[in-house]
């Protein structure tokens, strides 16, 4: 039986658009993945660009940033769990995101919201072959509809990173000016590394595309561990690097708190404006 969606604005049709997937990625948690794909999808859906956020993380941050805080909670709303339960398709979970100050939907912005039920994926697929490709199958229903569908990944190099980083067109690092976060860049690189071997045929890329540097310090007086970090990501992954450091600011946290994208919840602010510039260097708009 299909189980049934929330209220929502239609999906768009297949018009043979030519989609770019980004799998938003790091091998460590708090890397500020879920900001991202909410922040630039928001911002590239303000203008006229028709987005999809497809969380993959038992924490459903990316989902409480787009409207669905406990999507679990609720048996109207479709997961990404329900479409490897066959309970529905990948293309009837995808559901519009809300601002939740309102609980309008957002115009262009689509999301599939995530379940804590995402931590059995492995088990759930142990018996698969070949199935690192388990989004790579899925996503085919979704190219054509949207300008660009990111994906926010765990911050491990799991059996989802493994699917998105296969699945995706270009892969986005997002690292903080910190070790944790730059060792886990270097982890995921790794782990890219290995999978392309045998997965290569896919067209699966064998590199960090993008690069985007949060919770930055303006000066090295701020902090002179962090600004040297940052000085070490721009020096490893040159041009890949994005211009526009997100540098520390009270209203991502707040925006987190609000269940907003901080784009929406405080245009205005720094963090809004370099995530904004961000979406416009990679060329999601102008």
């Amino acid at each position: 039986m299909t189980r049934s969606t929330a209220p929502s604005v239609a999906l768009p049709p297949d018009t043979g658009l030519k989609t770019r997937v980004l799998t938003a990625t790091n091998g460590s948690a708090g890397s500020g993945k879920s900001t991202f794909a909410a922040a630039v999808g928001y911002a590239a859906a303000k203008r006229r660009k028709k987005m999809c956020v497809i969380g993959l993380d038992k924490q459903r941050d990316v989902s409480h940033l787009l409207g669905y805080d406990d999507p679990d909670s609720n048996p109207a709303v479709p997961t990404l769990f329900d479409v490897l339960d066959e309970l529905c398709t990948m293309s009837e979970a995808v559901v519009p995101a809300r601002n939740t100050k309102t609980g309008d939907p957002i115009p262009n912005l689509w999301v599939v919201p995530e379940s804590e039920k995402l931590d059995k994926l492995e088990f759930m697929l142990a018996g698969e072959t070949a199935r690192e490709l388990w989004l790579y199958k899925l996503i085919s229903q979704l190219r054509g509809r949207f300008d660009a569908i990111i994906f926010d990944c765990p911050g491990d190099v799991k059996l989802a990173t493994i699917g998105a980083l296969i699945a995706g067109d270009e892969i986005v690092g997002c690292v903080k000016s910190q070790e944790k976060e730059s060792r886990g860049l270097t982890q995921l690189e790794d782990k890219l590394h290995e999978v392309h071997q045998a997965y290569a045929h896919t067209g699966m890329r064998d590199k960090v595309d993008w690069v985007v540097i949060g919770d930055g310090v303006s000066h090295q007086s701020q902090g002179k561990v962090y600004w040297d970090m940052e000085k070490q990501v721009r020096k490893a992954y040159g041009d890949a690097v994005l211009n526009a450091t997100v540098r520390n600011d009270v209203k991502v946290p707040e925006s987190y708190t609000a269940g907003q994208p901080v784009t929406l919840y405080a245009p205005e602010s720094a963090a809004a404006m370099a995530y904004t510039k961000i979406g416009r260097q990679m060329k999601l708009y102008r």
